[in-house]
């Protein structure tokens, strides 16, 4: 454990040496606390990618079971959810008592101290608690008793469902009992039923009188009753008047209740028609704009030819090679309709181009070993596009000289934890990190590139066998 705290320090923050050990001794600590035996006990840290928090350390309860069913090490803790957390990280107040939800999408209380050195917060050590008990606020029953028991038997038998159930407060939950009458309902359920025309109480209601997709209590109960695992249920989808729903319905074993969980989702599909609709016409302005910058390429190659100036035409032939970095993404983009590109369709399509362009970059060879499963989006494939044209064109430019007619480029894409990672890789005479030319326009490119675009990290390497340039980015930068 303690190593992998090192590790997600390294790869996700700029903490220095001194920091990382504060944060292990934290750790230690933890570990040594009895009061924390009975508690989900965490350490975050800034992600100098997202600017967000990163979970770095994790210690379960020892006494009872822990609130997580899955990993959570080296996931975000996002603003949205944790608030405090981030609270307690820029003021380096405590955050006691607030509510957060988890990266399962659960409730839990929060407790979250700053962890401190040289009077800065390095991160935050948090312990959560779960909430279920004031659940039943958001609940209506026959009676408090009743409410009670029926709330209990249906958070129990949600805890043995699998992990796509395990908070469904924010969708409308009814609870039927043997005699087909609704004993529960939580406000999500009676605030939908009341924008459905249901201006009384709906508690007593008999099931036929609330079956929004048409089935009989019966008959629903035939296939649920009798099915051998507890955690089947019964999934559709369906339209009611102007509305659209997903329904599960499910057979308490324990309490011989029916419970029925309706999640409205009207809202998305109305969007997922609108995306759609919008993709479509996006991807006809990708080919407009695909069409525009090769009618600007035509243009300046006819100008480029009525340059006699060698220097001129150079220029020219720089400036051509970058707006056809960028027509070639809209000519990949314009026959997608999702936001999303593939990343390593992408980088083949600009090498085919920029070998293209004139004889000199022929005599390159370029190998990849891009992830295929890398996607990025419209934004962010634009800009590597330009990095990754202008790594190029230094290299034909100044890694090999006259004398040496060939010379070799490895391009590599990998993603670890949704941070993305590109390798450029040449086999030039290399040159002097420290001392580039201060008005080197491709270099300048690419620094302002990867640090204001894509918010990233740039890493330059190099010596007489070669040079090695690298850039890492959060997959979900976005501006």
């Amino acid at each position: 454990m303690m190593n992998t705290i090192a590790e997600l320090c390294h790869e996700y923050t700029d903490l220095s040496e001194n920091d990382i050990i504060t944060l292990l001794i934290e750790a230690q600590r933890i570990e040594a606390n009895d009061e924390y035996e009975n508690y989900d006990v965490f350490i975050d840290a800034w992600n100098v990618f997202t600017n967000q928090a990163i979970v770095i350390y994790h210690k379960p309860p020892k006494c009872c079971e822990s609130l997580y069913h899955d990993t959570v090490v080296g996931k975000a803790a996002l603003r949205e959810n944790e608030p405090g957390v981030f609270h307690t990280l820029e003021t380096k107040l405590n955050s006691v008592g607030l509510l957060a939800e988890t990266q399962e999408q659960r409730l839990i209380h929060q407790r979250i101290y700053p962890i401190l050195r040289k009077e800065q917060a390095i991160g935050v050590t948090i312990v959560e608690s779960d909430v279920s008990a004031g659940v039943l606020q958001d609940f209506q029953g026959t009676t408090c008793q009743s409410t009670y028991d029926d709330v209990s038997a249906t958070i129990k038998m949600f805890g043995h469902l699998d992990t796509t159930i395990t908070d469904q407060l924010a969708d409308a939950i009814l609870v039927f009992d043997q005699t087909k009458h609704l004993v529960l309902a939580n406000k999500a359920a009676i605030q939908l039923y009341h924008q459905l025309g249901y201006l009384g109480n709906i508690m007593g209601l008999a099931y036929e009188n609330l079956s929004l997709d048409g089935s009989q209590f019966d008959e629903t109960l035939k296939q649920l009753q009798f099915a051998q695992d507890s955690q089947q249920s019964l999934a559709k989808s369906f339209n009611y008047l102007s509305y659209y729903f997903k329904e599960r319905k499910f057979w308490n074993h324990d309490s011989q209740q029916l419970v029925v969980l309706i999640q409205d989702r009207t809202d998305i599909k109305v969007k997922e028609a609108e995306i759609v609709s919008k993709s479509v016409a996006i991807r006809e302005v990708n080919h407009r704009i695909k069409n525009n910058l090769q009618s600007v390429i035509s243009l300046l190659r006819i100008q480029q030819r009525r340059l006699a100036d060698d220097e001129a035409r150079k220029v020219l032939d720089e400036s051509i090679s970058r707006i056809m970095a960028i027509a070639s993404t809209y000519e990949l983009m314009s026959k997608q309709l999702e936001d999303q590109t593939n990343l390593k369709a992408a980088m083949q399509l600009l090498v085919s181009h920029f070998v293209q362009l004139n004889e000199r970059n022929q005599e390159l060879k370029v190998s990849m070993d891009v992830d295929p499963s890398i996607v990025v989006d419209s934004d962010q494939i634009v800009t590597i596009s330009i990095i990754i044209n202008e790594v190029l064109q230094n290299i034909v430019s100044h890694a090999f000289p006259d004398s040496q007619k060939t010379g070799s480029v490895k391009i590599a894409g990998q993603i670890n934890h949704e941070i993305i990672t590109i390798m450029v890789k040449d086999d030039g005479v290399g040159f002097d990190v420290n001392h580039t030319r201060s008005g080197s326009l491709g270099l300048t490119i690419i620094r302002n590139y990867v640090k204001d675009k894509l918010l990233g990290q740039l890493k330059i390497e190099s010596s007489s066998s070669g040079t090695c340039i690298s850039f890492s980015f959060d997959q979900k930068t976005q501006h």
